[in-house]
């Protein structure tokens, strides 16, 4: 079964999916010359279970690609917790 993949960019903390999808790449961009910290979560809130942290270097913009993708199963929370710019990720829901 094929899946539609989307890409959304994101600039600050943000609910990506209320259901379960597929995450494809992230890619973290930091604000100037700094060092970002973006973590994701699999759910609707930062209170949920975090699924990764993902850190750059200085000034460096940080891309994942998971192959095969990473499944969450409650949903897709985006959570900027040091300097990003925005946060570029690649995703699909899974139909229930």
């Amino acid at each position: 079964m094929e899946n539609d993949y989307t890409w959304q960019r994101l600039t600050s903390d943000n609910k990506v999916s209320n259901t379960p999808c597929l995450i494809a790449t992230v890619v973290v961009m930091p604000h100037d010359r700094k060092q970002a910290k973006a973590v994701l979560y699999d759910g609707e809130s930062s209170s949920d279970p975090q699924i990764i942290e993902i850190k750059t270097a200085t000034g460096v913009s940080k891309s994942i690609n998971f192959n095969p993708p990473l499944q969450t199963r409650r949903g897709l929370y985006v959570d900027f917790t040091l300097d990003c710019d925005e946060v570029l990720i690649q995703y699909s829901r899974l139909k229930e």
